[in-house]
């Protein structure tokens, strides 16, 4: 396999939605990942009894904080947002408006493919965090609601 189309296929992975990518060829095999590496993140369990059995059962406790998590909506797929249905159409929501969970927001556009954008949960739009045409990845906020 040679440079060219082993950047074709690093090009291939930054824009598809999805996050690895195993190609065989000739005898040679290749495995690309994005957003993180291949070795695991977590310790071996044989070393977490270890480091709990040191530490005092006083500090061992998670202290309880309030968490003030926001709620957003975020893109479905890679594609281009449509804040309206169609060209000159008004919007799906607007800020200040109250939607409900499965309610259709905007669209997410691939290859001439529509897919809706539905709000997760219930609660009012605080913002629109992107703007109409723009290209977005799978994940991407889109909404923050109040």
């Amino acid at each position: 396999m040679d440079l060219t189309h082993v950047r074709r296929l690093i090009d291939l992975l930054a824009t598809a939605p999805v996050t690895e990518l195993e190609v065989e060829e000739g005898g040679c095999r290749i495995r690309i990942t994005r957003g993180g590496s291949t070795q695991p993140e977590a310790a071996p369990p044989a070393a977490l009894p270890a480091v709990a059995a040191h530490v005092p059962a006083a500090v061992a406790q998670p202290v309880a904080a309030p968490v003030v998590e926001e709620a957003v909506i975020a893109a479905p797929s890679y594609g281009v947002f449509h804040l309206s249905p169609a060209p000159g159409a008004p919007p799906f929501v607007t800020v200040g408006q109250d939607v409900q969970a499965g309610q259709e927001v905007g669209l997410v556009e691939a290859m001439k493919v529509f897919n809706a954008v539905r709000a997760t949960q219930a609660g009012r739009i605080a913002a629109v965090l992107v703007e109409d045409g723009t290209e977005v990845e799978a994940g991407t906020p889109l909404f923050r609601l109040a």
